[in-house]
């Protein structure tokens, strides 16, 4: 790469607006999970008050949905973040490229980092944060269906 004329300091705002969009969806995607949480959480919590048998079904169903809204909802912001974290990669690429140092360049540290921590091998890496969040509404809307089929 031809470095006459190149402006680091460009590439790295444009690094930084990514992941200033990694963090933001990030943050709705915790946010819209944490609502979806908290009012199923109330609607169990009028179940437990005594909700007459009428009613439950519309109770159970709406808790379903709500966390089919909130499964889906947090998938689109996973897919969002991964979108800025694709594009942040490529411009930590360029910057990488044109810093090297010796033989230190930014991305050679960082994957060395990444083997390390590797060498662990707890079992919990393998599991993707994303199947947890996802979980979570995954197994709101099976505890609405068992007691929506409970109560039928």
């Amino acid at each position: 790469m031809d470095k006459a004329g190149f402006n680091l300091e460009v590439w790295v705002r444009m690094y930084e607006e990514q992941i200033r969009h990694v963090r933001h969806h990030e943050s709705l995607r915790s946010a819209s999970t944490n609502i979806a949480v908290v009012v199923s959480a109330a609607v169990l919590g009028l179940f437990a008050a005594g909700v007459t048998s009428e009613q439950q079904w519309v109770l159970w169903s709406f808790l379903m949905l709500l966390n089919i809204y909130g499964l889906v909802m947090s998938l689109k912001h996973y897919e969002r973040s991964r979108l800025h974290h694709a594009v942040s990669t490529k411009y930590r690429d360029v910057i990488s490229e044109v810093s090297k140092f010796d033989d230190y360049a930014i991305n050679a540290v960082r994957h060395d980092a990444h083997r390390e921590h590797k060498t662990w091998s707890l079992p919990i890496q393998r599991v993707r944060a994303y199947w947890m969040w996802c979980g979570l509404h995954v197994l709101l809307v099976f505890l609405g269906a068992g007691l929506l089929l409970a109560g039928a």
